[in-house]
């Protein structure tokens, strides 16, 4: 893998495997827990059935603002910290499509 190091202007060049194995560590160390089912549809089906009981709060007009089309659960990636020792990641999520109210 080549990718971007988490300070300074410099690339690093590393093997797919002990990349994956810092993120799982990552994961493991900081009490996250993986999930096996992706819950994004349940939550959008419970959010929209909510907004839809909320009539009076939320005009017909502006519910839309309140619901993603296809939502997807966040994603990590990791920025390897070179200037510390053996060299952990630096977390990165992704939210950017997940399931989360817009405003305008």
């Amino acid at each position: 893998m080549i990718y971007k190091a988490e300070k300074g202007n410099s690339i690093i060049i590393t093997y797919q495997d002990e990349y994956h194995r810092k993120v799982m560590n990552f994961i493991s160390n900081n009490n996250f827990t993986i999930v096996k089912n992706d819950f994004t549809k349940k939550f959008q089906r419970d959010l929209r059935s909510n907004i839809n009981v909320c009539q009076l709060i939320i005009q017909k007009e502006e519910r839309w603002k309140y619901i993603d089309i296809n939502p997807n659960p966040p994603t990590i990636r990791g920025l390897i910290k070179t200037h510390k020792e053996d060299s952990p990641i630096r977390p990165i999520a992704k939210w950017k499509k997940t399931l989360q109210p817009t405003t305008s």
